[in-house]
């Protein structure tokens, strides 16, 4: 049996479920980990103030963890320089959470095995050599490369994986699949350096509050276009038009083939698909605006028609559904998908936070099943695929992070990635909260 060196202290380990803390406890036993389970109804709270007074501490939960909580655990790992292992049982996706610098996986057992990756205190695990393995378990570790000062991974009892350094004494690690699971999430979550929210020059304030002031709603596409135009987010030439004549002459000034479409704050396009239409003269644009609004009526007795809006008819090679929110611990949640019928079906999405660097956008995007529509080419294409995106993205996240106080959310669907490379705001929704109406119900 291998060598265990002594541990300076247990790892507190807290979770919402007896049952995921005898199975932390059992399996710790098994590797030579020391651990202290406490069972929490709400265990980031306590996980958080056992960071700063110093201690290791890794979290194990059976229920979704809320991504304003997870900001704040990995904050809180930040300033105690310590990485926090999670293990979240369950369907969520981890993408989010290695994204925050959290090495988080869905099992017990490769949480275990990340803390005693992280007693070892190896810069970089992975990178470890397995030609000591058999090849069996060089597979299943699925690295290969030696890398002198990150010791190398040895065989233990039972079918056991272990690690050996010149600085320290062998130590188990746990079963190999355990292995490596913590090693994807540890190089996964290994860059979590957050930019500051960029600034956009020239915004004008005052144009933004006359958009959005007023009670809690959803804006309309065209409202939302001129909150958003502040902050030169790239937009369609278009005109918005109430009237048949009107639709027919500006489709005839922007140039044939228009596409008209209906603008509501109560009927979405991305619900409503079909109240949309490319036309090649100005009759099609004026028969265009009188079945659109007809049909419209048909849907929602109630809803509000502004007209339509007609706009420069552009093709598109991807097409991107994008949602922001302000967390209250500071970043700005973003889900990202694909907005096509196959990718809407297939949930192709992921979820992150901003800002971000390039190189943690692009591991973002490549975490798309879809990831090849949108960064292929060269390697410089690609890199301008990646820098493309992510202006917009960054545009949007610093309107959603100034007016954090005034709106819930910011929807774009779809965000038109063009076939020359360039990207296009084709509709957009802004949800106002109710902070105008909290001011007023304050002051009064």
């Amino acid at each position: 049996m291998l060598g265990l060196t002594a541990m300076p202290k247990a790892w507190s380990i807290f979770s919402d479920c007896p049952e995921l803390a005898v199975d932390l406890a059992r399996d710790a036993a098994r590797i030579g980990l020391a651990v202290e389970p406490e069972v929490r109804d709400e265990p980031s709270a306590p996980a958080i103030d056992a960071l700063r007074q110093g201690a290791p501490v890794a979290l194990a939960v059976s229920e979704p963890l809320a991504p304003d909580t997870a900001v704040q655990l990995a904050e809180a790992g930040r300033a105690a320089n310590r990485k926090v292992p999670l293990a979240v049982i369950g369907p969520q996706p981890l993408g989010l959470f290695h994204d925050l610098g959290l090495p988080a996986v869905h099992e017990t057992g490769p949480l275990l095995a990340v803390a005693a990756l992280l007693d070892v205190g190896a810069e970089r695990p992975w990178a470890a050599t397995t030609k000591e393995l058999p090849a069996v378990d060089r597979v299943r570790l699925g690295e290969s490369v030696s890398h002198q000062q990150d010791g190398r991974f040895i065989r233990a009892d039972d079918g056991l994986i272990g690690h050996q350094s010149d600085e320290s004494a062998a130590r188990v690690i746990g079963t190999p699949w355990d292995v490596a699971a913590a090693l994807r999430a540890m190089r996964a979550s290994q860059d979590s350096s957050r930019p500051k929210v960029p600034v956009v020059e020239g915004v004008e304030s005052e144009a933004v509050m006359d958009v959005i002031l007023g009670p809690r709603r959803a804006l309309s596409d065209p409202a939302s276009k001129a909150a958003l135009r502040q902050y030169d987010v790239p937009l369609p030439l278009e005109e918005l038009c109430a009237t048949p004549s009107r639709a027919a002459s500006e489709s005839s000034r922007i140039g044939f083939p228009v596409r008209v479409a209906l603008a509501s704050p109560d009927l979405r396009l991305w619900d409503h698909p079909d109240l949309a239409a490319e036309v090649y003269s100005g009759g099609q644009a004026r028969d265009a605006f009188r079945q659109i609004l007809a049909v419209a009526k048909t849907r929602s007795e109630d809803a509000r028609l502004l007209g339509v809006t007609v706009s420069a008819s552009t093709m598109a090679r991807t097409l991107l559904h994008v949602r922001m929110e302000p967390l209250a611990a500071g970043p700005v949640l973003t889900e990202i998908g694909f907005a096509d019928p196959h990718g809407r079906a297939s949930s192709d999405a992921t979820q992150t936070v901003l800002p971000a660097t390039a190189k943690a956008l692009e591991r973002v995007l490549l975490r798309l099943r879809g990831s090849s529509l949108l960064l292929s080419g060269t390697p410089q294409e690609r890199s301008a695929a990646v820098s493309a995106i992510g202006d917009v993205l960054m545009r949007l996240a610093a309107f959603v992070h100034q007016w954090r106080d005034e709106i819930e959310a910011v929807e774009v669907n779809p965000l038109a990635i063009l076939v020359g490379g360039e990207l296009e705001v084709r509709e957009a929704c802004v949800t106002v909260g109710d902070a105008f109406s909290r001011s007023l119900n304050a002051s009064g």
